[in-house]
């Protein structure tokens, strides 16, 4: 009977803390987490911009050492996490302040602009032709400073944007765009579409799909499902396992099941936990098999974000800021790479997750430099977004 009891007592006490973990998650709003999504991009932006392409990268004890990180080592790990000024000059997709404050965004963030742009100026139509007018409108739309850096910015993009506008002069086919490399540029301007309409991934991965001219062959896939996980981690249980699981199942083109042909999102989310699995724990193994496996020339190929941040966050066991802060160890197109990861993070946890003054920070120079900022989107948001 004493047994029979004890087992009871202690399946009482398991439910209810599955209850309690239950209602932790569902207390965080829709509104918390839409907001988290968006200026977690943004700090991500904000703080891989200064280091983006930075050779050697600066890295700290667990990314140099041979042992297996700790859980106290991870905890020191996201203690290292921080906006930090920029140490160079003006460059076209980088920061367009000169020596820019900590907090400046980088054109991951300017791009997500445009977006905001087209859902203002076009009142709601999100559709290929008036997003791809909102990219030309875009010089208009910027303080008279950064006109010259737009100007540097465009010339490939506008290539397409031409093209899509049904203009042939200043105009090439959209599929020659970056010499027709996949890239990660629509992860750039359209993870907030998940905002949208968090309660369908689907229409979600269909709506990034459209709009995404400038994502050619397996980007079209790839960067669309990215929109799609994120809409699943808005939902109130969202986590990294649901966000991973939507990527791989949402699928309304039937990518799954291509004749010969593996989809090649299923080989890049297999290959973020095989690489875990070998690094056995130690941080330097992980970085050293991310750069011989990754299969890239350019760092920004659609899937590189994909892979680099599934496994430096599953390396930490899904600490944020530790996550965050191996984003910036790893090196190469960081401030992408952490523009991903922040939404990742601020859709499963809520705006709660960055540090009040982080979140204030970027607001601040995002609204100072370019006139918007996440509270200018959340309103667009909650205008537009389908209920």
């Amino acid at each position: 009977m004493r047994t029979l009891i004890i087992i009871l007592f202690l399946f009482t006490s398991q439910f209810i803390q599955s209850q309690e973990k239950k209602v932790t998650t569902n207390l965080i709003s829709l509104s918390s987490k839409i907001e988290g999504m968006l200026i977690g991009s943004a700090i991500g932006d904000a703080a891989g911009g200064p280091v983006e392409f930075v050779s050697p990268p600066t890295r700290s004890f667990w990314s140099t050492t041979n042992k297996k990180i700790t859980k106290k080592g991870i905890e020191d790990l996201g203690k290292l996490f921080k906006l930090q000024p920029y140490p160079k000059d003006v460059e076209p997709f980088a920061q367009w302040e000169s020596f820019g404050p900590a907090g400046t965004i980088t054109d991951d963030t300017r791009f997500k602009m445009i977006l905001f742009n087209t859902l203002k100026n076009f009142d709601r139509e999100l559709t290929e032709k008036n997003f791809a007018q909102s990219v030309l409108d875009f010089r208009n739309e910027l303080p008279e400073k950064y006109r010259d850096n737009y100007d540097e910015w465009i010339p490939e993009i506008e290539y397409a944007t031409n093209w899509v506008l049904g203009k042939r002069e200043n105009a090439f086919p959209v599929e020659r765009i970056w010499g027709g490399i996949p890239t990660m540029e629509g992860q750039m301007p359209f993870l907030p579409i998940a905002a949208l309409n968090p309660q369908n991934p689907e229409w979600c991965y269909l709506k990034t799909y459209e709009l995404g001219y400038f994502d050619i062959g397996i980007a079209k896939d790839i960067n669309s499902a990215l929109v799609a996980g994120l809409a699943r981690s808005l939902q109130p249980d969202g986590s990294w396992e649901n966000f991973e699981n939507a990527m791989r199942t949402v699928d309304p083109y039937n990518y799954n099941n291509v004749l010969y042909v593996d989809r090649q999102l299923i080989r890049w989310l297999d290959l973020s936990h095989n690489l875990v699995k070998q690094a056995d724990g130690n941080i330097a193994n992980l970085f050293v098999l991310l750069e011989n496996n990754l299969q890239t020339i350019y760092w920004w190929e659609a899937w590189v974000p994909i892979v680099v941040v599934l496994s430096c966050a599953e390396i930490v066991d899904y600490n944020p800021l530790a996550a965050m802060q191996l984003i910036m160890e790893f090196g190469h197109d960081t401030d992408s790479y952490a523009q991903v990861m922040g939404a990742v993070l601020g859709a499963i946890h809520g705006k709660e997750i960055w540090d009040k003054a982080m979140r204030q920070t970027v607001n601040n120079q995002m609204k100072e430099q370019f006139g918007q900022n996440i509270d200018d989107w959340m309103t667009l948001i909650e205008k537009y977004r389908i209920k």
